[in-house]
C-alpha cells in the first residue's frame, strides 16, 4: 500500500523527485566544521540553516548540508540546493536561481510553495556571500 504521505504530497503537485527529497531527508543535518553556517528566515517564517565545507585552495564546494524549521516545500527546496552544490566553486553558486532548482526538482513546483525554493536560493546566495566576506 502506498504511503499516505507520498500520495498527499503527489496530490498537492510536488515531482517524484521532491518527494524522495522530502521523505529520504536528503542532506538534512549539520556538518562537524562548516566553512560557512548562515540562518536564513523567510518572509513566511520558516527558517533555513546551510551548512557548507569548502575547500580553501580550490573554492569547491565539498559537501552541504541543511536544517530547516518549515515546511515540505523547504525540505524539497533544501535538499536539491544542497545536492546541486557539491563540486561547484563556491563563487558560481549565485547563478543558481529559482527556475534552476525547480528544474533539479523535476520541473515543476507547487506555486504556492515558491517562496520556498527562493528561501533556498536566497540562503544559499548568502553563504556564498558570506564566505566571500571572510576571505577577503
Amino acid at each position: 500500500m502506498p504511503d499516505p504521505r507520498e500520495q498527499f504530497l503527489r496530490d498537492l503537485g510536488y515531482t517524484e523527485k521532491a518527494i524522495a527529497f522530502i521523505m529520504g531527508e536528503v542532506h538534512v543535518g549539520e556538518l562537524d566544521e562548516p566553512s560557512v553556517a548562515v540562518r536564513h528566515q523567510g518572509q513566511c517564517g520558516d527558517i533555513m540553516v546551510l551548512h557548507l565545507d569548502v575547500d580553501p585552495e580550490s573554492g569547491v564546494i565539498r559537501d552541504a548540508r541543511y536544517r530547516l524549521t518549515g515546511c515540505a516545500g523547504l525540505q524539497a527546496a533544501g535538499s536539491a540546493v544542497t545536492d546541486m552544490v557539491p563540486g561547484r566553486r563556491i563563487d558560481s553558486v549565485c547563478d543558481i536561481g529559482a527556475k534552476e532548482i525547480v528544474a533539479y526538482l523535476g520541473g515543476t513546483f507547487p506555486e504556492v510553495k515558491m517562496d520556498c525554493v527562493e528561501l533556498a536560493r536566497d540562503t544559499l546566495h548568502k553563504a556564498a556571500a558570506e564566505y566571500a566576506a571572510r576571505q577577503a
